[in-house]
């Protein structure tokens, strides 16, 4: 006679460590720490909604189009904010940006 209990089981056992195993590392990539490890490996963007495109090509411009100081303008702003998520990081990068450059004449007539 057959185990009871076998008959019922929707998931084969084989299927329940590989299954686990990718929830895991889903919700890993989804943390600071697994982005930028997914970044340091060289894969694209797999997550959710990102900087805009004006936001990128703000910030790229005011790098003077260098993608290695973008880079570590982005990686200064996860080390002092490290809990936020890409939008945001990309925004204070142009916050930090704004407020670190002189007022120009355009912006004393206002």
């Amino acid at each position: 006679m057959a185990d009871p209990g076998s008959e019922a089981r929707l998931i084969p056992t084989w299927l329940v460590l590989p299954i686990a195993i990718a929830a895991v590392l889903a919700i890993f990539l989804t943390t600071p720490a697994g982005r930028r490890m997914w970044t340091a490996l060289g894969l694209s963007r797999p997550f959710g909604r990102g900087p805009s495109k004006q936001d990128l090509d703000f910030l790229m411009h005011a790098c003077g189009g260098d993608r290695r100081q973008l880079a570590r303008r982005l990686e200064h702003e996860r080390a002092r904010f490290p809990d936020l998520g890409e939008v945001d990081i990309h925004r204070r990068a142009i916050r930090t940006y704004l407020n670190a450059r002189p007022p120009s004449s355009e912006d004393s007539d206002r």
